[in-house]
């Protein structure tokens, strides 16, 4: 009885606040490596990791403001991996996105080598109206995310 709820804990701890219904993963996780789509992927996705990295780095080291130099588009990784379809149909598919930066920009001082990966459910059938269609929670949501400091 103790493993299952453990699994479940699990679970639950790895969504975050997504409900277990919307994010059953089937399917192998693959690698985006095809130039226009991983570009176009990494541009609709964009605006919230700046948003989502921000809000990290200004609670983490006390910032006013945070900058990058990066990531050059050719070290960017991005998998995809489908979702079991919900009755609502609200995310079709997780994509992990990893951002290695040259540099981490911190109160236009402090300099730091980081990378960050991010984890959304998102409904690819509305990805090319993001952000423009002003419903973003229904389109993208951020699951999870990985920070790191470099050397």
């Amino acid at each position: 009885m103790k493993v299952p709820l453990m699994l479940v804990m699990v679970f639950f701890l790895i969504v975050g606040n997504a409900s277990a219904s919307e994010l059953i993963e089937t399917g192998k996780e693959v690698e985006v490596k095809e130039f226009a789509s991983k570009t176009f992927i990494y541009q609709v996705l964009h605006t919230w990791m700046v948003h989502d990295a921000s809000d990290y780095y200004i609670k983490k080291y006390k910032a006013k403001s945070v900058g990058w130099e990066g990531p050059k588009l050719e070290k960017i990784r991005i998998w995809i991996k489908d979702i079991k379809p919900s009755t609502d149909r609200t995310y079709t598919h997780v994509v992990r996105v990893f951002l290695p930066y040259e540099k981490v920009i911190i109160d236009d001082k402090k300099e730091i080598k980081a990378a960050d990966t991010f984890i959304y459910a998102i409904n690819a059938n509305f990805l090319p109206f993001c952000p423009e269609s002003g419903k973003s929670e229904k389109e993208i949501k951020l699951i999870n995310s990985y920070h790191k400091v470099r050397q």
